[in-house]
């Protein structure tokens, strides 16, 4: 029972609270961990941004992302989890979907937070849901204070 999970984390306070207890339930399950981080789609690339002002970059925008991936892996591994990271870019629910499958995860672990307008970041832009397509299970990790 989930030997293989999948921890989607942002560095946000929510990504965070996922992050360790995914930990947790990793430790206890003796699982092997997969951190993935994903650059959501529509943020600015700098190379192009620069291109289109006339000036050469050498800005590597997905630095901080790589940073934070790497040190959510250390930390995994500090804690004694067989943990391996990957980074991403697009779509987030698609992006998961894609990472789950391709590492045959038997769990998902995500971070609890409403989008403004309504609804959860992982319903996606269509109507089915991430749980809908997803072909494990999904652990959402909520604050208890909420």
């Amino acid at each position: 029972m989930f030997k293989r999970v999948l921890l989607c984390y942002d560095g946000s306070a929510a990504g965070r609270r996922a992050l360790r207890r995914g930990a947790d339930l990793s430790i206890c399950l003796k699982s092997q961990v997969y951190v993935l981080s994903i650059i959501p789609a529509g943020t600015l690339d700098p190379v192009l941004a620069a291109g289109a002002t006339g000036h050469a970059c050498i800005v590597n925008d997905d630095r901080g992302y790589r940073q934070m991936l790497e040190e959510s892996v250390q930390w995994l591994k500090a804690r004694g989890l067989a943990a391996e990271g990957y980074l991403a870019s697009g779509d987030t629910v698609e992006r998961i979907l894609e990472y789950s499958n391709k590492l045959a995860v038997d769990l998902i672990v995500l971070g609890y937070y409403p989008r403004p307008t309504g609804g959860f970041w992982w319903s996606g832009g269509s109507r089915t849901t991430l749980a809908e397509r997803a072909h494990c299970c999904i652990l959402v990790a909520v604050d208890p204070e909420l």
